[in-house]
């Protein structure tokens, strides 16, 4: 290349980082106001307390409470090979649904229908679980997989819960035959 050819290109570049430049600049120096009007946050209205009894509250969360009659019936109707599938997505990379009996990050489901709760061995359980004197039946399921950190506060089980009913019932119905078809 020639010097000139040289001097040409030097000058159309720098001519380009200038125009860059000074495009940078004044868009940082004279566009204050738009950077404003940006929202980072969300504001959050105060609301007031639906409730100012506890026992109100208390009340009301009892009367939403559905019976292990209900879930009884409900379970007649509930599609097996769908809780199959969701407890396949959802729960066998942390529970082991087979026989024999091996624990993973959470205990074995393979028999848990009418075990007590907290009492599989090998498995260390949270002091919640361990603490109860109850049995996994169909109503004890229903809740704990509907809400675990509520129904068993302290628990170790991330899981958020089932909040759709349908799959919740199919869930159920699918760890009950399950554990049925393992005793066997």
């Amino acid at each position: 290349m020639s010097s000139e050819s040289n001097k040409l290109l030097c000058a159309i570049l720098s001519a380009l980082l200038i125009y860059l430049l000074a495009s940078f600049l004044s868009e940082i120096l004279y566009n204050k106001d738009k950077k404003k009007n940006i929202k980072l946050s969300y504001s959050i209205e105060e609301t007031e307390d639906k409730y100012n009894d506890t026992d109100q509250v208390k009340a009301d969360s009892e009367e939403k409470k559905i019976t292990a009659l209900e879930i009884n019936q409900l379970l007649e109707q509930a599609d097996l090979e769908k809780g199959k599938s969701f407890v396949n997505k959802n729960c066998a990379s942390c529970h082991d649904f087979n026989m024999p009996i091996k624990n993973k990050i959470g205990p074995s489901l393979a028999n848990i229908y009418n075990r007590k709760i907290g009492s599989l061995s090998g498995y260390k359980y949270s002091k919640t679980l361990i603490n109860m004197d109850k049995e996994w039946d169909t109503a004890n399921l229903y809740y704990f997989l509907e809400k675990p950190k509520e129904w068993a506060v302290g628990t170790k089980m991330s899981y958020r819960g089932i909040s759709n009913s349908t799959k919740l019932i199919d869930t159920i119905k699918y760890l009950r035959e399950n554990s049925l078809k393992n005793e066997n």
